[in-house]
């Protein structure tokens, strides 16, 4: 007997190396994706903006990054204590206005040159719900918990996402001419919208990629929302709040994505890896033990057998953590 529906993937024709550079932009789901790679050592850019949510803002951001444009003061406003950027996550808000300046222009000076050289861009549109800010009569990207009546809600029309993402593919394949570019609708549910609300947006969503990839075959669409609704759907695989997909739905949807864009030797350096990760997220009880000395001196060994196996991956910082934990080790010995 069958108790759900699996989705099927199908291979990408192209293939994910551990070469390869990778920017992930959008909804926090993106987020989730994105520490999975990092976990296993790929090579991301992660959310150079914050979290993003309607197709409108993450265009915006990729125009500035590839335009490199860079913020003002004008562009920033004062509201409970922090400077803000309509453009940004609040996680870019600072005390100080200069600081807020140079957190973003930094961050988008970074995003371009790295955006100029990655093989990958994975775009994840969270809502098509978008709000305008009535004042200066624009999108925004976040509300910064600014008055509500300050702001217009809209649910942008299929044919305007369709048309501005589409705008702003072609830009990006003239800015890099070897971007894969792959986009996913996130399973997460908004349901300050309302469950009918979400819906909707979710709906025109998945219209709109549709629409994309139906006329742009170049485009890939990796199915995230179907399969936490249509494989998964049970509550147990969301978090307590029944918003957020859960680690246990995050890791699944990952081994999807593996399957779909990686190679068997791909998946054999993933695995190694996540061995890797995990040793270095282990805290023991008593890290002044010999076994922990004896732990760390072996996993110092099995980053340098992995740098021999895998040259183009960096591990410096997991060699610096190793070396950090040993020196400590030792001053607690003096």
């Amino acid at each position: 007997m069958k108790f759900r529906t699996e989705i099927k993937i199908d291979k990408a024709p192209q293939s994910i190396r551990h070469k390869d550079k990778m920017v992930t932009l959008g909804s926090c789901f993106a987020d989730n994706m994105a520490r999975r790679l990092q976990e296993h050592f790929f090579t991301v850019f992660q959310n150079p903006f914050g979290t993003l949510y309607n197709p409108l803002s993450v265009a915006e951001a990729l125009s500035m990054i590839m335009e490199g444009r860079q913020l003002t003061a004008h562009d920033l406003f004062f509201y409970q204590g922090q400077w803000h950027s309509f453009w940004h996550h609040s996680t870019f808000s600072q005390i100080s206005r200069e600081a807020a300046l140079q957190k973003t222009n930094t961050q988008i000076e970074k995003a371009r040159s790295f955006l100029k050289e990655a093989q990958w861009l994975i775009l994840t549109f969270g809502t098509a719900f978008a709000y305008f800010h009535l004042p200066e009569n624009r999108l925004v990207a976040n509300c910064h918990k600014l008055p509500e009546k300050q702001f217009r809600r809209h649910l942008i029309a299929v044919e305007q996402m369709v048309g501005t993402i589409r705008k702003t593919l072609n830009d990006l394949r003239r800015f890099n001419a070897q971007l894969n570019i792959v986009l996913t609708v996130s399973p997460v549910r908004h349901l300050r919208d309302g469950l009918v609300g979400n819906a909707r947006s979710k709906a025109a969503l998945i219209l709109a990629v549709q629409t994309l990839c139906e006329n742009d075959p170049e485009l890939l669409y990796f199915p995230a929302y179907e399969i936490v609704n249509d494989d998964l759907r049970d509550y147990r695989f969301y978090d307590s709040d029944l918003i957020h997909p859960n680690d246990l739905a995050v890791d699944y949807i990952y081994e999807k994505f593996a399957a779909m864009f990686f190679e068997p030797e791909t998946m054999r350096a993933a695995q190694a890896f996540a061995k890797l990760s995990a040793a270095l997220n282990h805290r023991p009880q008593n890290p002044l033990a010999p076994d922990y000395r004896k732990f760390l001196r072996k996993t110092s060994d099995q980053i340098e057998t992995l740098k021999e196996r895998y040259p183009y991956v960096d591990l410096r910082k997991a060699e610096e953590e190793i070396e950090r934990r040993l020196r400590e080790i030792g001053k607690s010995e003096e």
